[in-house]
Parts: C-alpha cells; structure tokens; sequence
C-alpha cells in the first residue's frame, strides 16, 4: 500500500520539475539545447540593442586602422550579449565608403567578423560571420534597417539584422547595425540546402549583359561558393535567356524577382543594379532557378541620387555640362583617395578635384543625407525603373518589364508597396520605435557620423522618412494610374557628394549651443527621454552619468528598457518544449491519483 506521504512527495517532486523546466532556465540564462539557427532571435533581436565587446591586440587594432584599406584579418575575442567566443578573425570591410572614411578625419569603420575563421566547428548560436554596418552616408541611421524590413514584408529572403553597440578593449565605438553575412549558413536557413552557387555580382558581368560563352569572361559575377564546379551552373544559359528574350522562368524565380525590383523601386534604392554601379545584390542558383537577395541599402530612400550622382541632394546647376563615365572609370574615380569635390557636391566640368576635403571637419565625400524630399528621388520613374543607364542596360530588369504579363504583376507589387507597407503610418510606426530604443545610443556615440538632431529629423515631421513615405505612395499611385508621367533618369551623372549639414561635422559635434529634447514627436512619453548634455558639447564623451550598456543590452537610464517590447525572446528548442509537456501531464495525473487516493480512504 502507497504511503500518503510519498503521494506527495511524488507530487512536490514533479511540481519542482515542471517550475523548474518552465520558468527558471529560461529565465536565468542558462542554454537550452542550441538550434541550429537560433542566432536570428538570440542575436538579431529587433527589440533591444545587442552589445558587441572587441578585445584584440592593441598593435593589431591600431594598425587596422592605419592601414583600414589593407582589409588584413587580425586575431580577435568576441563577446556578444555576455557569449564570449575566442580566436575569431576580425578586419574591415567596404569600397567606396572605406575609402570615404579613410580620406575623412574618422576611423570609424565597418567591421567584418568570421566567427568560424580559424575553427571551422565554432558560431555563434548557428551564426558564422557578422557584418557591423557604420551607417556611412546616413543621417537618419534607419535605411538599412528599415529596406530590410520592407525586403522581409514582401517575402525576400532577407539577412537577419538588428542595432548593435560596439565596444574595442573597453572603449566605445557607438552604435552599428549587424548585418548577418550572406553566406553557405544564409542558404541553408533560407533554402533548406547551401548546395547551389552564390553569387555576388561587382564589376565586369555585373549588369549581366551576355559577353560569349565562356563564364570566365565574366570577371565581376563573384562566385562565392561551390566554386570546384562552376561549369555545373546554369549562368551563362541565364544570361543568354535575358539577353535574347528566351524563357526566362526556366532560369529565374519570376516572382520573387518582380516582388524585389518592386520594393527597390519603391524605396529609390539605387545604389544597386538599377544604378549605374550595378551591384548590392546577390544571386542564388538552386537546381538551375535563380533567386535575387536584397543586400546594403544605407543610400536607399533616395540616397544615392537619381542619375548617379551618389548622395547628391543638391541640383545639378544648369550650366554645369555632364560628365559621363563608364563604370570602370567610375570606381576608378571613387577608388582614389584624394578624390575631392567642390562645395556644392558635384564635380563642375574644367574644374579638378582639389582644395581641403573637410569644412568644418566634415568630409566633402562622405555626404551625408541631406534633404530627403528631392523631388528626383520622390517621383523616380516606377516604368523606366533605372539611373544613370537605359533600361536595356539592365537586361534582367528589362526582361521581366517587356513582358506584359510580367509588368502587370509588378505594378501590382508597386501598388501593394505603396498602400500597405511605404506609408506614413507603417514608417512612422518604426521610426517612432527605434527612436524610443536608439535615442540615447546615438546620443552617447562617441564616433558618429552626424548628430542626434539629424536622427530624430528623421522620424517625424516635413523632412522624415515618414514624409518620404507619403509623398513616395503617391507619386506611385499616381504613375501607376497614368495621372503623373514620369521621365526615366537615364543620363549618368557626376560623381558627386552634397554638402554637409550644417548642423553638424563628422565626428558628430553639434554646431549649435544647445540640443533641443522638444524635437521629438509630441505623443512621445517623456519619462522614456534620455538624459541629454545640456552644454551641447557632444565632444566624444558620454553625456552626463550615462553608462555603457550592459551584457542585456540597455545601459542606465535606457528608455524603455523595462519594456515589454525590449526583452530578449527566449529561444527554447522542441526537446524542452516535450519535456515541460510530459511533466505537465505527469503532474496532472499525479493529482487525479491522489484524488482517487483520498475518495478511497487510503
């Protein structure tokens, strides 16, 4: 006969168990088991700002940054959000932007981490390289985040991504946007197999206009995997099939490619195929069909400039004459380091590139975002979607838009884009968020390119994103419905940069007495400010007894850090999901046998 007692003792036991299993582990830390792409919720989470520690040999970090160009892997130790993961390799990464950087007065540079570099067995959480993005060219610190998400709403498979502050030997270099790599582990999350070939076009191919038939000859496609067998690939009979008018849906996922330059269009991203420096996208070959991936969009919402004048802002004077040049001669001219422009951003003709690089501290090339509402980039053409090139140039675009079918679906992604995703509403729901969860990030960045006043700009108000949005929606509904006619910008214009604002230089000095809190949106919570430094001397210091975050992510004084919206999400596997499930019901008939126990009287 069972003893009452250890009835109960059974029960306390199982009851433990299961508020063990449930709510402690999670809780505390501890691991569960490690899925194989946990990385996306553990380390991409959108509703907290991840913590990035650097420690590296301190000769190996200052010679990285001497020689930044050189993109040489150094020895590192990574910890993020309190994982510590030793001998990883570490360098820089860019072109055009690097260089930007480093003919600036900052060395504030995008990084590159290769978790499995010199250990092939090691990632973090399933994740094998990491992309920390410097927001180089953007003020509002919100393109790329938000193109990505755009990219993701439309079903793209899209790199996970998410804010990160970064920290080397204890000192801190600001805020970045992590940007999971495009890679054999990209593939097999987004795939189900990284058995194909990945390719990342740049340079001569890039446009895929068919040169012959030999795939050597095309020297900018950027095989990125399975290199041992590129003659199994179906490239050059891609080329040829979008080239000559053949069927293209035996090579490439039709849809999925009308879904992709719909968005890009939408978001005026022409820093990409579209524009005249035809890259910023990856292919993918899955069993011969090839899929487009979204890649870099820190000059999308018009950035770039239409017409291919990278970042240009500013109109074009009348009587200065286009320079045109070819795309080699264009990275050419973006490669030099002494590159330099006059003061209203584009190259005049007759006039040579010299005279200081800096006013004010800022760098003339770098040309930060400017006035977002440029009417070149609010009705870019959504018909002839391209800049700085014709149409034909872009035989991939051109093949899907001389198809009527093809163009019909395509405008109705645009018209889908423009009503429910590039609004106002949908914008300013996410740049009201990251102004609540960034602000005081951006504040206390020491290496920033612009000012904390550039980025609240940007979230409400006659020069936001949100205003981009709506005036965006409408000129596309209007050029989808025949009401506005829009010329395409095919002409290639100067390589130029516009003119820095005025509000602040490079390093993000303000050039005003005070910042001013009140420039947030009026429904704002103001217990969820930051603590701002009232002088206004945003001079690499932290503002007032700010700290750096912590291993959770959020510092001392971090709005909205108690939040329900900015707690980690919990990654628990499906074996430990079974196991709460068994002991719940182990727990629930240990109950009823005690009840059957008890009406006995036992």
């Amino acid at each position: 006969m069972i003893k009452a007692r250890v009835v109960y003792l059974c029960m306390a036991i199982l009851l433990l168990l299961f508020v063990v299993l449930y709510a402690v582990l999670p809780n505390i830390g501890i691991e569960t088991k490690n899925t194989e792409f946990s990385y996306e919720n553990i380390v991409f989470n959108k509703n907290k700002v991840t913590t990035v520690d650097i420690e590296i040999a301190e000769e190996d970090w200052a010679d990285m940054l001497e020689n930044a160009t050189d993109k040489e892997l150094k020895q590192a130790n990574i910890t993020v959000n309190g994982k510590r993961i030793e001998k990883v390799a570490i360098r820089t990464k860019g072109s055009s932007s690097l260089h930007s950087v480093v003919s600036s007065d900052s060395d504030r540079y995008s990084l590159k981490i290769d978790f499995d570099y010199y250990d092939d067995t090691q990632s973090l959480y399933g994740l094998k390289k990491l992309n920390l993005n410097n927001n180089f060219s953007d003020s509002t610190l919100m393109r790329e985040y938000i193109s990505y998400e755009l990219m993701e709403q439309m079903g793209l498979p899209t790199p996970a991504n998410s804010y990160m502050y970064v920290t080397v030997n204890g000192e801190e270099r600001g805020l970045f946007l992590g940007v999971e790599a495009v890679d054999e582990t990209f593939l097999a999350n987004n795939y189900g197999s990284n058995d194909g070939f990945l390719f990342k076009p740049d340079g001569t191919g890039s446009d895929l206009k068919y040169i012959s038939d030999n795939i050597a000859d095309y020297t900018g496609i950027g095989l990125k995997t399975n290199e041992g067998n590129v003659d199994q690939s179906k490239f050059i009979e891609m080329i040829e099939a979008i080239n000559s008018g053949g069927d293209i849906e035996k090579y490439i996922d039709v849809d999925e490619m009308l879904r992709y330059f719909a968005m890009n269009t939408a978001l005026v991203s022409l820093d990409s195929y579209q524009g005249n420096m035809k890259h910023n996208y990856y292919l993918y070959e899955d069993n011969g069909v090839f899929s487009i991936i979204p890649w870099d969009f820190n000059m999308s919402f018009g950035g770039f400039g239409v017409g291919g004048r990278m970042g240009d802002n500013n109109q074009i004077p009348a009587d200065a004459e286009k320079k045109k040049l070819g795309d080699a001669q264009m990275n050419e001219q973006l490669e030099k380091p002494n590159m330099k422009f006059p003061n209203n951003g584009v190259q005049q003709q007759g006039q040579q590139p010299n005279g200081d690089r800096k006013q004010g501290g800022f760098n003339m090339e770098m040309g930060l975002s400017g006035n977002l509402m440029e009417d070149s980039a609010i009705n870019f053409s959504v018909s002839t979607p391209v800049s700085g090139v014709t149409l034909e140039d872009r035989p991939l675009l051109n093949a899907l838009l001389s198809n009527e079918e093809y163009r019909a679906k395509y405008e109705g992604y645009l018209e889908e884009v423009a009503t429910n995703y590039l609004t106002e509403e949908y914008i300013q729901s996410i740049t009201k968020k990251l102004a609540v969860l960034l602000t005081t990030y951006v504040e206390a960045d020491p290496t920033k390119f612009s000012t904390t006043e550039q980025f609240l700009e940007a979230v409400e108000g006659e020069n936001s994103l949100p205003e981009f949005a709506k005036q965006r929606s409408a000129s596309i509904l209007k050029q989808l419905s025949g009401e506005l006619v829009v010329e395409a910008s095919t002409s290639q214009g100067n390589i130029g940069m516009p003119n820095p604002n005025d509000n602040g230089d490079v390093n993000g000095n303000p050039m005003h007495e005070n910042f001013d809190p009140s420039q947030l949106p009026e429904d704002f919570d103001p217990s969820q400010l930051p603590p701002f430094n009232q002088d206004g001397n945003n001079q690499g210091e932290r503002p007032g007894p700010m700290q750096k975050p912590d291993q959770n992510g959020g510092p001392m004084g971090m709005p909205g850090q108690n939040n329900e919206q900015l707690n980690q999400a919990t990654v628990i596997d499906k074996n430990t999901v079974i196991t709460i499930i068994v002991c719940f019901t182990l727990l629930i008939a240990a109950l009823l046998g005690v009840l059957k126990f008890k009406r006995r009287g036992r």
